[in-house]
């Protein structure tokens, strides 16, 4: 019912899992990334009746998160009940071992620059770490995000230190799953300097995952956030970034930790066969008019009334949402951004991992 059910290919993979050629709308809201908060309140503030009950009746529209076993937020304790079904990458992970697919280290080295967004923009020394990349794991290739590339400085940063910079596109573009995918899944090791949802995924692959490097500066977020990410996932965040070592444990021990919570942070436990994939995401039977009108009609207005102070998020989800620096005046600098697209297109048959990674 709204465009981040469809952002990074996540309903595109859904779909070729559960058997359709191609996405259809989503009755509910899908979590569309890893959080170190509820995505309840991350990703889902903008449409607070969503998910709720009316009359004592089950609500025809669901909240759709990935795990209820991640240590970022308690599902008990929210004012709406949500239902987990799993983490798209570990669905695409179920396609492609299908198909012969396996693990492989031939891409060497990658690295992934937290990076910000269209409304809350990462600033700092990208020069500064991008040679410490290249000290720590030599030439590495580098996946930035999309809006990074229109930036000289950071493009220049990354190249001059030597790396293979790419991008895994636009977070419309059906693909961008696949790339992630042939990144994390053939790399030797997948670092970031902040844990994000990249490492989540390499991790949750068996490919050896860390966190290490300058943090950068993101929005009004202080030292506390920092920590508190270090404190409640200390496996992924190293000691010694050379050799990937984690506190009050060896490297291999380190690996097989971080995959273990990994998967549950993801949602491992919570995957759905096909006929209940559909199920859970109101595919069943014809397609239905409601969720389609919610998308091109309600979806806008809802996000418009909050943009203009009509409605009102909770405290909680304005500093989820925008490391405390939210401003309805960001969201009017970009005011197509919300508006919904014609759903993407289904994957290519057989899946296969998009390889020809976009490059600046």
């Amino acid at each position: 019912m709204d465009i981040q059910n469809h952002y990074y290919g996540h309903s595109a993979v859904l779909a070729a899992y559960a058997g359709l050629s191609r996405p259809r709308h989503i009755a509910g809201l899908l979590q569309h990334g890893w959080t170190a908060t509820s995505p309840v309140a991350a990703h889902f503030a903008d449409f607070p009746t969503v998910g709720a009950a009316a009359g004592g009746r089950r609500p025809s529209r669901r909240l759709l998160v990935w795990s209820h076993r991640s240590r970022a937020w308690d599902p008990a304790a929210e004012d709406r009940p949500t239902t987990a079904v799993g983490a798209p990458v570990l669905y695409l992970e179920r396609l492609l071992h299908q198909q012969g697919w396996a693990r492989s280290d031939t891409l060497g080295p990658v690295f992934v620059p937290f990076h910000g967004t269209r409304l809350v923009r990462v600033t700092g020394a990208h020069a500064d770490l991008a040679r410490q990349v290249a000290k720590v794991d030599g030439p590495s290739t580098v996946c930035l995000h999309h809006e990074d590339l229109t930036d000289p400085e950071i493009t220049s940063a990354w190249a001059d230190a030597g790396h293979r910079l790419v991008t895994a596109g636009r977070r419309d573009d059906p693909h961008f799953l696949l790339r992630i995918m042939h990144l994390a899944g053939n790399a030797s090791r997948l670092s970031s300097n902040r844990l994000s949802t990249a490492v989540l995924y390499a991790a949750a692959l068996g490919t050896p995952a860390a966190v290490w490097g300058d943090p950068l500066n993101f929005g009004a977020q202080g030292a506390d956030a920092l920590a508190m990410l270090r404190e409640h996932w200390p496996e992924f965040h190293t000691t010694d970034p050379e050799d990937g070592s984690r506190p009050g444990t060896g490297a291999a021990d380190a690996d097989a930790a971080a995959t273990a919570l990994a998967r549950a942070e993801l949602g491992g436990d919570a995957l759905l066969e096909p006929d209940a994939l559909r199920a859970a995401l109101g595919w069943t039977g014809a397609p239905k008019p409601g969720p389609a009108l919610q998308y091109y009609a309600a979806s806008p207005l809802a996000k418009a009334a909050m943009v203009l102070g009509l409605t009102k998020r909770s405290e909680a989800a304005t500093q989820a949402m925008s490391a405390g620096s939210f401003s309805p005046w960001l969201w009017l600098r970009n005011p197509l951004a919300a508006l919904p697209r014609p759903l993407p297109k289904g994957l290519p048959t057989p899946v296969t991992t998009e390889e020809a990674l976009t490059r600046p």
